[in-house]
């Protein structure tokens, strides 16, 4: 029955779907229609979650790579990155934070930051913490870490605190820069420049800066009382504020002088200071440092001690230029005197021989007294102008022994050469023995002649000659083996001043004697 009852309800089922069937297939064709436009909906909106969900892969692959490259970057960032608890324990390290404090990142974590401090700094490390919490400000602090090798690492902590969503303290994010190589360099300069500053106040030099208008910026000074004004009075001022006009003028000219030359050095100048006169030598460089303005270090070194030593000296060289000076005018007189003496003894004396022996000596004398009357009225008591030394004596000499100026000649060509003491008193005798002996000997019976007198420098020597055309030297006399007095002085004296004679009796007689120039070393 029940199977009857539910036969009954499908094919009352069934007819009814046919009945609907039949009604589609009336209107079939707008029915496919609709099934092929749904069918393309949803092929495109299959095509389109399938283009998303590529999208969705490629972004995730991105996502993927930007994480590695994220963590590749923070773990090998040139500084340690740590994420510590409001404790201080570790909760995240990357691999250069791990290598600064040297143990593997697994042993680090979960472990107190302050155990890798160095104890001297782990006051500084908590105050810090407490700071950054209780500000919530990012702060930085310097401190020793504790490295494997045992050697100082300083590092600079970089903290900051991070809040939870309701602002309650969450954890401190703290960079850790190492600053060993910078602090070895800092060490270095600061070692640098107390070694300078140790050699800056060992000169015992005013040093200061000054720019190209001369205004102060700078100094040092190893006395106060080198100082013309005290350093509140003058810094920020220029030179020509400062000190007084001939002074300032100076400075600024050796400014000037090393803004174009680099340097400027010897320039002297004179202050008076409250305990007395000052000198002061200046020497100033430009300042080797790139500004918009040049600026110049100066020294200034106290000379006022080398001054007066150098006032003293001049005092004593002009007493001794006096007290020399009077010796040659002394020595000269002696001569003329005893010059004078041997003149009245001769006119006493009837031997002629012994009356020309008289007046040779007095010519000798005559000669060395001419030379310090030159020396006494010369400014360089050292050495006197040879050439004119000659011709007095040659003119003296020839007004002695020539009585007719109409018969003999006397020709000169003298070059003016500077001969010091010791060269001249010999020179001058072998003149006087040269000239004697030619206006003496070279002109028997009133004979005409000419004695010709040369002196000139050639090369490093001097060129004595005088020569006669007289009747010519005996060629039956050995002029350096001799009898005569004359001569054998000439020979004596020649060796003395290291010269050579050179004798020729061509056509009169010509003595030639070079000798080498002395230099005065003085």
């Amino acid at each position: 029955m029940v199977e009857n009852e539910y036969g009954g309800k499908f094919e009352e089922l069934r007819n009814k779907a046919e009945e609907v069937l039949r009604d589609k297939k009336e209107s079939g064709k707008e029915l496919g229609l609709e099934i092929d436009e749904l069918i393309h909906e949803l092929e495109v909106h299959q095509i389109e979650l399938e283009m998303q969900n590529e999208d969705l892969i490629r972004i995730q692959i991105e996502l993927e790579d930007s994480r590695r490259d994220y963590l590749e970057l923070y773990d090998f960032a040139p500084v340690g990155y740590f994420t510590l608890d409001e404790n201080g324990i570790i909760k995240i390290a990357n691999l250069t934070g791990s290598d600064i404090l040297g143990k593997p990142r697994k042993f680090i974590i979960k472990s107190a930051f302050i155990l890798y401090v160095a104890p001297d700094y782990r006051k500084t490390l908590h105050s810090h913490f407490h700071q950054v919490m209780k500000t919530q400000l990012k702060k930085q602090c310097d401190i020793e870490l504790i490295s494997p090798d045992k050697t100082p690492l300083f590092v600079t902590l970089d903290t900051m605190a991070v809040l939870d969503e309701d602002g309650t303290f969450k954890e401190f994010r703290v960079v850790v820069t190492d600053n060993s190589e910078r602090k070895k360099a800092e060490e270095k300069i600061e070692e640098f420049n107390n070694q300078l500053q140790s050699t800056i106040n060992a000169i015992p030099d005013l040093m200061f800066e000054v720019d190209i208008e001369g205004r102060f910026y700078d100094y040092n000074s190893p006395s106060a009382g080198d100082l013309y004004v005290q350093p509140e009075s003058f810094l920020g001022k220029t030179v020509s504020e400062v000190l007084p006009p001939e002074a300032a003028a100076k400075i600024m000219e050796a400014l000037k002088e090393a803004s174009e030359k680099g340097k400027h050095r010897g320039m002297i100048y004179q202050l008076t200071l409250p305990y007395g006169e000052k000198y002061f030598e200046l020497s100033i460089a430009k300042k080797p440092v790139p500004k918009s303005k040049s600026h110049f270090i100066g020294l200034a070194r106290d000379i006022t001690k080398r001054k007066i030593a150098e006032q003293r000296i001049n005092e004593a060289l002009k007493e001794k230029e006096m007290l020399i000076k009077e010796i040659h005018h002394r020595v000269k007189n002696n001569l003329i005197v005893m010059s004078s003496l041997l003149n009245l003894q001769a006119d006493y004396v009837e031997d002629k021989a012994s009356y020309e022996m008289f007046m040779e000596s007095k010519n000798r004398a005559r000669s060395m007294a001419l030379i310090h009357e030159r020396l006494y009225q010369s400014t360089d008591l050292r050495e006197i102008d040879f050439g004119e030394y000659i011709r007095s004596l040659s003119m003296d000499l020839y007004q002695a022994y020539v009585s007719n100026p109409e018969l003999i000649n006397l020709d000169m060509d003298l070059e003016p050469v500077n001969v010091d003491i010791n060269t001249a008193i010999p020179c001058g005798l072998i003149i006087n023995e040269l000239v004697t002996n030619a206006l003496k000997h070279a002109f028997p019976q009133n004979r005409n002649g000419t004695v010709n007198i040369k002196f000139h420098s050639k090369d490093e020597n001097l060129i004595l000659e005088v020569i006669d055309d007289g009747i010519g030297f005996s060629p039956d006399i050995d002029f350096k083996n001799t009898d005569s007095l004359g001569l054998k002085l000439i020979n004596v004296l020649t060796d003395q001043i290291d010269g050579e004679i050179d004798l020729k009796v061509d056509d009169g007689t010509e003595f030639r004697i070079s000798f080498p120039k002395v230099k005065f070393n003085g």
